[in-house]
């Protein structure tokens, strides 16, 4: 009977029972969700896993490549037919025979690059460098996300105390506009719970609460300092040298396809049109490729690809430029809420207009610190 009743006073006085809230939530806690099932997070994390797919074939051309082959051909020839495919050991001559027959072959080859100009030490590093700039994508995939969350989860935190200061005056004193503010307030509360379950990625219909503060360390920044960081730590500043690199080498490998290519294989043939009476032949051969001419086609390759860099290097310049314009925004916009913040922490004002207004600043100080934290690619 005593576990009953601990139980039944426990649902009575839990305002997470009281109010139906399914999820009470953190601020580390929605990070953490939305980094696990933001769709645009799969999709990065997917495309990591692609690029280190290509890194494993570009590691296979350092391999040689053994083929086994086996053929049964049945045939019934008027004449002598020549008989030549990939699959089979060599080009094979059907004797004239008026009855059916059969030809059987089996086929042992092996085939090891020996030199191609320094093509498959350029496609691996070119891999590699692809890999690398898909892992720095995601990583400016998943600072969006952060900075996105911690805005909406700050907007709401906001918008509670606001309500909680509305609900404590008027506890207090009866004040109809008041309370029409109030149920605006708690209408716009409503559309951003629902806009911060979209980002976490949990369903829109969940019952949620939120679980923090407004209060945060002040911190006094130095604008050039804080371009620097950006510099350092966007990783968008990483993709443009991934992206250079990336077309240096499109470059070499294009020069390289006019140096030959040498190749050094080996096969062992069992051919014959009886299973107990084989032929037994074998080869080593040494292949030696060397491309003439074509009609330009490599120059014009070669060409594009120069361009292509040129165009990387002017991007470069323009992302340094649009970082540093983001950058001296996002300071003006915080040094603005720090001045408004410490001023109104020193006021000694006390009325609930002045809570309301320390809550809007509080909050707009925040969301600030928290841009610009983003724009430096720190979180």
């Amino acid at each position: 009977m005593k576990k009953y009743f601990i139980l039944l006073l426990l649902f009575v006085v839990s305002p997470v029972f009281a109010q139906g809230v399914e999820r009470v939530l953190t601020l580390d806690e929605c990070t953490r969700l939305a980094l696990n099932i933001n769709q645009d997070i799969l999709i990065a994390k997917e495309a990591i896993s692609f690029a280190e797919q290509r890194v494993n074939e570009a590691r296979s051309l350092y391999f040689p490549k053994l083929d086994l082959n086996f053929n049964v051909s049945r045939f019934s020839n008027d004449f002598p037919t020549l008989i030549n495919s990939h699959y089979l050991p060599a080009t094979i001559l059907l004797p004239m025979i008026g009855d059916v027959d059969y030809f059987y072959s089996t086929k042992l080859a092996l085939w090891q690059p020996i030199y191609n100009g320094g093509k498959t030490t350029a496609t691996n590093k070119l891999a590699k460098i692809n890999y690398e700039k898909a892992k720095t994508s995601a990583e400016i995939k998943k600072n969006e996300v952060v900075a996105q969350v911690k805005s909406q989860f700050y907007k709401n935190i906001a918008l509670k105390e606001k309500i909680k200061i509305y609900k404590d005056y008027l506890s207090k004193k009866t004040d109809a506009n008041l309370q029409e503010q109030l149920e605006i307030l708690e209408h716009q509360y409503e559309l951003e719970t629902l806009e911060l379950l979209s980002l976490i990625g949990l369903e829109l219909d969940t019952v949620i609460d939120i679980e923090g503060t407004l209060e945060t360390e002040k911190l006094n920044l130095d604008l050039q300092q804080c371009i620097l960081w950006a510099y350092q730590f966007r990783p968008e500043i990483k993709t443009t040298q991934y992206q250079e690199s990336m077309d240096n080498i499109g470059v070499n490998l294009i020069t390289m396809e006019k140096f030959p290519t040498i190749m050094l294989g080996a096969s062992y043939d069992w051919l014959g049109d009886d299973l107990e009476k084989w032929e037994r032949d074998w080869y080593v051969s040494l292949n030696i490729n060397l491309p003439l001419f074509e009609g330009g086609a490599v120059f014009s390759r070669l060409k594009q690809k120069k361009i292509k860099a040129r165009q990387t290097t002017i991007e470069r310049a323009k992302i340094e430029d649009k970082i540093k314009l983001e950058v001296r925004k996002a300071f003006s916009e915080y040094t603005f809420w720090y001045n408004k913040l410490l001023k109104i922490e020193g006021s000694k004002t006390k009325s609930v207009e002045q809570d309301i207004l320390k809550a809007d600043i509080k909050y707009n100080y925040i969301k600030s610190l928290a841009e610009l934290l983003n724009v430096m690619g720190k979180q």
